[in-house]
């Protein structure tokens, strides 16, 4: 019987390890053993998490970019000039995820996919696979437009969650039909193709963020992206590109491949394939298994003790040298299960029966005052008649009254609506006010619930405070209806307002307020002044609104424009007194800088307005806009469009009008008539000659563009011009006319018809270096007979002076010469002439008209003849109307004639026609008059 006993307590340890090994498989199974690991690395993980130095830099698609630009999906150009700043920056690689796999407007696809040409460092656009549709699983391959894959190397931008929904892990990217999409970080690090565990131990504000509207407004300085590593992508919480992970709890995909970049740059991270772990697990427990039944309980605890702080040790050790991700959760578990089975195996029952009942024998009532008295909630006792029993501390502080208070007072007392809710006992949280003693209302969050005893029902009503809730909802609200910097509403606010007052049957006018100029404050003195007049003058258009009209609202609604909304007053009504109180105010000298500096600064900014009326303005479509915002975008609409025309017309205001309304609607229709023109070849040209006036022979001619007779009413020049400009068809309108002009330059040459041609070129087109650059390939395609010569209004080149200068240099490479039309109307400096290297001044014909009596005129032109022969350039005098202005301006000497003293705009064979009968006039007059006798010319 002993020698049996034994025996038998001496196979316990040994069944007991078998039993915690089945148990240790169990919760292997179960996948907690995976949960457990991970929870533990990812404590690693936030311990060890700081900032190291990296060579990236994310350029983040925020909020704030959002917000400059106003709307979302941008335009591709926009990300062509994130790119060429960042060509110029002459950074190390680019990774830009966006997705680029749709198509958008025609001109913003090409100039994206330019921009990406004209990169001469790598770059890579995402692609991915992902299902059809939430209900359709098959998987479908998104990837960039071919223009702009073929300047780029696709990469995958693929992150797959664990079990647990969180991103851990890299892989090495994706196999699509045959085709490699390496992952981006992978690409970016130009390293081995392998996958790697995420190191979140890098702080992700080891990176240099800067935004994407800083980056494209020029607010960067290149030094800061020079030889970086630029990842390009969306931040802001709005676009939805953020992914749950561990430590942080979420981050951005592009902020996740920086970070796999830059795990990879480390050597990357990895761990242990699944039979390594299970073999180290395997061996673990057996060892436990052979030396914890030969050794004491204490000595075993002592064991245990070394190995769990030698396991992280050993971890800290492989993770910071090896960058391997030890397992120690289930070695050091089996470990510890071991020691304790072993060591209850060895109690006999009568112990275990004594453990048991210290155990069970606790006292419920001081578990229960415990949990009560330390709970962050608010717990109230109740009986049956609705009188507190008992109050937990938390209750005593929000209520700000004392034990003695509540007890045995009625609830009805704290909670006055709690009446109906104990009646229904729903069980479910509502909202509610508590009644503190000091009569301050507290907004609670309370749920009842009820627990039947043998004596009497006893309700619990648990509380909590939602003061911190309603100041954060009150702050959003007013974040999500106002303006910031200035505290006036925003334009959606506004919107809702105006459309709740059309909704009503209000009228109203509503006023757009636009700061002249007011970029150059910002340029000159810094955005801080900027933001000083921007709240100085909101203050001010405020103040003059509540005082002529307090049933008015004023909003903010870009970087320097305002709205007005005055309900119930219309233009005529009493609205224009009010915009001319507001341009008052406006226009009032700022004497001060930004904060109360020095006040050495004197600003006075100046604005132009637009007013729309509520009676003028034309319903949306039904279709083109949400019923909220329908009516108060059409009258907003009106208010920009008066807003245009005053500044155009260069008048203080205007109030948009029927006659505007109809102006508009032909423009529109303009629009998709001038495409379609250019398109079809319809349009005409005309060509006026230049008269040498020394020889009095035709010198060159200037091409005129006309509306086609054929194609409905005639559209004048001058609203050609503009709509072309304003709906961006300027570029191939001149391309259409240079292009018609080189196709008829071999019938020219074989007539003999002047080779002097001269083009207008749109003021907008100096802006565009593309078409520059368009216009030089143009004109490589000519047979030389033709000597362009590009006419450039004297105010469109003084207001941009380093373009006028690339510009005339660039078409002084192709053989053509820049001409300065409409001299005199501007403000050229002598130094900025020069600098043009101009070939022709072309004086404007108010100064040539009549000028044998207008003596201001004569002097004028006098001198401006005199200036741009000694700056070596001819003059061109246009506007030659009568027979007395032609000996005049011979007299000053002046080089060339146009006007219709000798011809309007003809047509080729016109031309031809008229060039024949001077050639006919000519000669009579030389066989009239003998050669001695010939009349004088100059």
């Amino acid at each position: 019987m002993t020698s049996s006993a034994t025996l038998s307590n001496q196979r316990k340890p040994t069944l007991a390890a078998m039993l915690a090994g089945t148990v240790l498989l169990a919760l292997s199974y179960t996948g907690a053993l995976r949960d457990l690991e991970r929870q533990i690395q990812d404590q690693w993980f936030s311990l060890l998490a700081a900032p190291v130095a990296t060579d990236m830099v994310i350029v983040e698609i925020d909020s704030a970019s959002i917000a400059d630009v106003g709307l979302w999906p941008w335009p591709r150009e926009l990300f062509a000039q994130a790119l060429q700043h960042l060509e110029a920056a002459d950074v190390r690689s680019i990774m830009v995820d966006v997705d680029f796999s749709a198509r958008s407007q025609p001109d913003q696809d090409q100039a994206l996919a330019q921009a990406l040409a004209a990169v001469s460092r790598p770059v890579y656009l995402p692609a991915f696979v992902q299902q059809a549709s939430s209900v359709n699983n098959t998987l479908m391959l998104r990837q960039p437009l071919p223009e702009f894959a073929e300047h780029a190397q696709l990469v995958s931008v693929n992150l797959h969650p664990d079990t647990d929904g969180l991103v851990r892990r890299l892989g090495t990217g994706f196999n699509w039909q045959g085709q490699l999409f390496p992952g981006a970080w992978i690409a970016m690090t130009s390293g081995a193709h392998t996958a790697t565990w995420i190191d979140f131990s890098i702080s992700p504000s080891s990176f240099d963020y800067v935004s994407f509207s800083d980056l494209i407004a020029g607010r960067i300085d290149p030094e800061r992206l020079r030889d970086k590593k630029i990842f390009l992508g969306a931040t802001a919480i709005e676009l939805g590109d953020t992914l749950a992970v561990p430590v942080h709890r979420a981050l951005p995909g592009v902020v996740l491949q920086a970070l796999g970049t830059e795990t990879l740059n480390r050597g990357g991270l990895y761990r242990l394939n699944a039979p390594a772990e299970a073999t180290f697990l395997l061996l673990s427990w057996l060892l436990a298994a052979l030396v914890f039944p030969r050794l004491s309980w204490t000595r075993g605890l002592v064991a245990v003790a070394l190995a769990l702080v030698a396991a992280p040790l050993a971890a800290v050790f492989a993770f910071q040298n090896l960058q391997l991700i030890l397992n120690i959760a289930a070695p050091t578990l089996a470990l510890t299960l071991v020691y304790v089975a072993t060591n209850i195996a060895r109690l006999d029952a009568v112990t275990l029966e004594h453990l048991w009942l210290q155990i069970t024998l606790r006292d419920h009532q001081a578990i229960h005052d415990r949990i009560i008295a330390t709970a962050n909630d608010c717990i109230l006792c109740l009986n049956q008649q609705g009188q507190i029993t008992q109050a937990n501390p938390a209750m005593l502080h929000l209520s700000h009254s004392s034990s003695a208070q509540l007890i045995g007072s009625h609830v009805r007392d704290w909670l006055p609506d709690i009446d109906s809710e104990l009646a229904n006992l729903s069980g479910k949280p509502f909202d509610t006010v508590l009644l503190a003693s000091d009569h301050c209302e507290v907004p609670v969050e309370a749920i009842i619930s009820t627990v039947d005893l043998s004596a009497e029902p006893l309700y619990t009503i648990v509380l909590r405070d939602l003061t911190d809730r309603v100041e954060r909802e009150r702050e959003l609200e007013y974040q999500a209806t106002h303006d910031l910097l200035t505290g006036l509403l925003n334009w959606p606010a506004l919107f809702s307002r105006i459309n709740q007052d059309l909704r009503q049957g209000q009228t109203g006018s509503l006023m757009a307020v636009n700061l002249d100029y007011f970029h150059e404050v910002n340029d000159t003195y810094g955005q801080a002044t900027g933001d000083h007049v921007l709240k100085t003058i909101a203050a001010r258009i405020a103040h003059t609104v509540s005082d002529r009209h307090p049933a008015g609202w004023v909003a903010r609604v870009g970087g320097d424009s305002f709205a007005v909304w005055l309900q119930g007053l219309g233009f005529a009504d009493g609205g224009q007194d009010v915009a001319e109180a507001i341009m008052a105010a406006v226009e009032q000298p700022l004497p001060q800088g930004p904060h109360g500096t020095d006040g050495d600064i004197t600003l006075q900014v100046f604005c132009t307005i637009g007013i729309g009326n509520a009676a003028t303005a034309v319903p949306e479509p039904i279709g083109t806009a949400s019923p909220e915002f329908r009516s108060a975008k059409a009258l907003w609409r009106c208010a920009e469009d008066a807003l245009r025309r005053a500044k155009a017309r260069q008048i203080a205001m205007h109030c948009y009008s029927t006659a505007d309304q109809l102006a508009a609607g032909q423009r529109l229709q303009l629009v998709p008539a001038i495409r379609a023109n250019i398109e079809s070849n319809a349009f005409n040209l005309l060509y006026q000659p230049k008269i040498d006036l020394a020889t009095m022979e035709a010198f060159g001619c200037e091409a005129l563009l006309r509306w086609p007779s054929d194609r409905g009413p005639v559209v004048p020049v001058m609203t050609l011009i503009e709509v072309a400009e304003n709906s961006r068809q300027i570029a191939p309108l001149t391309r259409w006319v240079v292009q018609t002009i080189l196709a008829q330059e071999r019938d020219w040459q074989a007539r003999g018809l002047p080779r002097h041609m001269a083009i207008n070129v749109s003021a907008r087109l100096m802006q565009d270096r593309h078409f520059i650059t368009e216009l030089q390939a143009l004109l490589a395609s000519s047979t030389g007979y033709f000597h362009f010569e590009f006419e450039i209004t004297e105010t469109a080149l003084m207001s941009s002076r380093e373009l006028a200068v690339e510009l005339a240099s660039s078409l002084a490479q192709s053989g053509s010469s820049l001409a300065i039309d409409d001299f005199g109307t501007g403000y050229s400096s002598l130094a900025y002439l020069k600098d043009l290297d101009a070939s022709i001044l072309k004086i404007d014909k108010s100064f040539v008209t009549n000028i044998d009596t207008h003596r201001d005129n004569q002097a004028i032109v006098r001198s401006t003849i005199k200036m741009a022969h000694e700056l070596g350039m001819q003059v061109v005098a246009e506007g030659i109307e009568t027979e007395r202005d032609e000996p005049y301006l011979q007299s000053l000497g002046c080089d060339y004639g146009q006007g219709y003293h000798y011809a309007k705009p003809l047509t080729v064979e016109q031309l031809a026609q008229w060039l024949a009968g001077r050639q006919q006039q000519a000669t009579e007059t030389d066989r009239r008059w003998p050669s001695d006798l010939q009349p004088f010319r100059r």
